[in-house]
């Protein structure tokens, strides 16, 4: 089985890439790549039309089995994780996004000779790959150990805190790292019931830290126009990780929140600010648009003509004000402690029908009448009779606290 003949049997090679059927993981240069499974399958699936067009239609039903975009923007993100282990043998760029799809781009890259693949896995390749959970730990502690914090209380509330009080929480190449990667460890979490954002500090976030980007980009750096995390490019993908999560976001918003801190906040389900709260979408001071996913993420929330305004201005506006306006759902003199009471009122509830009512919402402002009409009534035949819709039911009855087990 050490041949070169056998490793052929069960290896195909997507240009500078072998992917290994067996280990479902991909070599290049002798280097494993340590792929989720998911991962591995969607890069198999590209790999067998290379440089055509896979949709993402498709893609749902070959690797997903699923007829239908879940809501979570899991083709997406599998994607951006997937580009970002290619990213650390030079071939980030391999996968390519074309409209609604994707292709493997085999342009000439550095080669990964078939002597140069590894026969066997060792065990420390091994130990990487101990499945999902411990894919999503490993992503939390690289944010731990750089600008976010991360707890999981025993109800099942995340606190993530962005942790770089000094600089007021603002955004710097290593803050949007850390966001995002703790921001998409939750992705694949099933005991994960709701999510509480806050910033450590006196503010929540102060947006961009203008000293770490006025450096000119790489060369090598992708475009904005680049989608790099699926639908988004990783500004955009700061503020709208959270909305695709699958569990509901609660920002607590307290100190500033300008700019890009104020997209973050918009990417929660729910916000709640203190009073007196200094909030301002600022961009437009510096010359520039709002284009970390804000346009996206404030529909449904502020009325057309409030928003331009508030674009085109630049003013600063209170946690009050955020309130009248439709940026903020509540106001509290202690934002974190009401966040953590609404986030425990939400852990109560049946974790399958939340993360059902969260798809529903994400879907309601693109969709025609007539397909949310149908995706309400697969929402529901989803979530109806199963253990955890009848536990709620069964706990209401007897009036007792429900004991839920994981999301489905």
């Amino acid at each position: 089985m050490h041949t070169a003949q056998a490793l052929i049997a069960r290896q195909m090679q997507a240009g500078p890439l072998w992917l290994d059927l067996f280990h479902r993981d991909a070599s290049c240069r002798g280097r494993w790549l340590a792929l989720h499974p998911r991962e591995f399958a969607l890069l198999w699936r590209l790999a067998e039309t290379p440089g055509r067009t896979v949709s993402q239609r498709t893609l749902l039903s070959d690797v997903w089995r699923l007829s239908t975009e879940p809501g979570t923007n899991r083709v997406a993100v599998h994607v951006a994780r997937l580009r970002r282990k290619l990213d650390g043998v030079g071939l980030g760029r391999l996968i390519a996004t074309d409209g609604a799809g994707y292709r493997l781009d085999l342009a000439p890259a550095p080669s990964c000779r078939l002597d140069s693949a590894p026969r066997l896995r060792d065990e420390a390749c091994s130990k990487t790959k101990s499945g999902t959970q411990g894919e999503s730990q490993r992503m939390a502690t690289q944010a731990d150990e750089k600008r976010v914090e991360t707890q999981l209380g025993d109800n099942g509330i995340m606190h993530v805190r962005l942790n770089r009080p000094d600089k007021m929480n603002a955004l710097d190449p290593e803050m949007f790292t850390a966001i995002i990667a703790a921001g998409e460890a939750l992705m694949e979490r099933k005991d994960v019931r709701v999510v509480v954002l806050s910033g450590e500090g006196r503010s929540f976030c102060a947006g961009l830290d203008t000293s770490s980007f006025a450096r000119e980009p790489g060369s090598n750096e992708p475009a904005l126009t680049d989608r790099t995390y699926g639908d988004s490019n990783k500004y955009q993908q700061v503020a709208t990780v959270w909305r695709k999560l699958p569990m509901p976001v609660i920002a607590a918003v307290h100190g500033v929140c300008f700019g890009g801190g104020m997209q973050i906040a918009s990417g929660a389900d729910i916000r709640v600010a203190a009073p007196d709260t200094r909030m301002a979408i600022m961009e437009m001071k510096w010359g520039l648009v709002p284009d970390m996913g804000g346009y996206h993420l404030w529909r449904g929330l502020v009325r057309d003509d409030v928003l331009r305004e508030l674009v085109y201005t630049n003013r600063e506006f209170s946690g009050e004000e955020a309130l009248r306006l439709g940026l903020t759902t509540f106001v509290a003199d202690d934002p974190l402690a009401k966040a953590n009471e609404i986030a425990a009122t939400i852990a109560q509830r049946n974790p399958d029908a939340i993360r059902a009512a969260k798809r529903l919402s994400n879907r309601m402002h693109d969709e025609r009448g007539e397909d949310m009409l149908m995706a309400e009534s697969e929402e529901q035949a989803g979530v109806i009779r199963q253990p955890n819709q009848i536990e709620a039911v069964m706990a209401g009855m007897a009036k007792r606290t429900p004991e839920f087990g994981d999301a489905s």
